[in-house]
């Protein structure tokens, strides 16, 4: 995961010694040097984490309260816990899926939690990682949609396999909606934050929102994207029923998602820096998928057809 891996980078770069648990057998040869547990989390057994002595656990990867519970069945009693969790805990979320409007933004960690379950399907749910770390005192980082290099979810992909085609026209919504994001490093800051607390007591138990303080709406994040990738491209309107699949979000979208980390930034300290933005997209832009989407018929007839707009098309200068 690559939060995981931004998150034992910055442990290293701290001074700390890391061991690294997951399923996999082999790692990739940038990875830094640490060690490893090859063994999925449901094989753990309490003892198997004994002979490194830690003294803190980092749940990066816990899907559901069954992951979640597997992995405090196994680890030392007493340690510092930290779960990774996300903004989709709160009621906003299933709002966002239902093309509803129900809670004001900025959310902040009082904001209403989902009462329905599994909204993005069986085996995931974010709620019950919480409920299981949160009774053994642990702090829960939610985060905003995470960005930065290695991101499997690929985010600047909706922009960045259009460049990549030569792409000069982008069809576009309204891009009025806002959802807050975070670099996967100013997360790992964010882990050692809340692991250097000195007076743990202070924050066990405790939720905090990690993402960016300042929000583009997804439009200006679409063109941030093609400036940073240093490319012209002119976002023309078109309506939202004519929207390629994987432009959508950028139609009328009721919900906004936007946290507040006002709270991260008085307990712990942290803040984000955002800075590593162009850093990102170069690294996508040098690293694309390896089955690249070149289908672009979607896009094609939502240009030729694209109703009147009352605002005119805007080309991106990427000078």
């Amino acid at each position: 995961m690559f939060i995981g891996r931004a998150i034992t980078d910055a442990l290293m770069a701290d001074g700390h010694d890391v061991l690294v648990a997951h399923r996999g057998e082999h790692e990739p040869d940038d990875l830094a040097p640490v060690e490893h547990l090859h063994a999925a989390r449901t094989r753990w057994r309490r003892g198997d984490f004994d002979a490194f002595a830690p003294d803190a656990a980092v749940d990066v990867s816990a899907a559901d309260g069954p992951d979640a519970l597997a992995a405090l069945a196994a680890l030392p009693p007493g340690i510092r816990l930290i779960a990774i969790s996300s903004g989709d805990v709160y009621r906003a979320y299933t709002s966002l899926h239902a093309g509803d409007v129900t809670d004001t933004v900025p959310l902040d960690e009082r904001a209403p939690l989902r009462t329905t379950k599994f909204v993005d399907g069986p085996g995931y749910e974010n709620l019950d990682v919480e409920a299981a770390y949160l009774a053994m005192d642990a702090v829960v980082l939610r985060l905003g949609a995470v960005y930065g290099e290695h991101d499997y979810q690929r985010r600047f992909e909706p922009i960045l396999r259009r460049i990549r085609a030569g792409r000069d026209r982008i069809p576009i919504g309204g891009g009025t909606w806002l959802f807050s994001r975070v670099y996967a490093g100013d997360v790992a800051r964010a882990v050692l934050a809340a692991l250097n607390v000195e007076d743990w007591s202070a924050v066990a138990g405790e939720c905090f929102n990690i993402c960016e303080p300042r929000t583009l709406t997804i439009r200006q994040f679409y063109e941030q994207i093609a400036a940073a990738a240093g490319t012209p491209v002119r976002f023309t309107r078109v309506a939202d029923d004519a929207l390629p699949s994987d432009l959508r979000m950028s139609g009328s979208v009721a919900q906004h998602l936007l946290m507040s980390p006002a709270k991260a930034a008085w307990w712990l300290g942290w803040e984000a820096t955002g800075d590593a933005f162009e850093r990102s997209v170069r690294w996508h832009l040098e690293n694309p998928p390896p089955a690249d989407d070149t289908d672009f018929t979607a896009d094609d007839a939502a240009l030729t057809n694209r109703r009147e707009a009352r605002d005119e098309d805007r080309e991106t200068d990427t000078r």
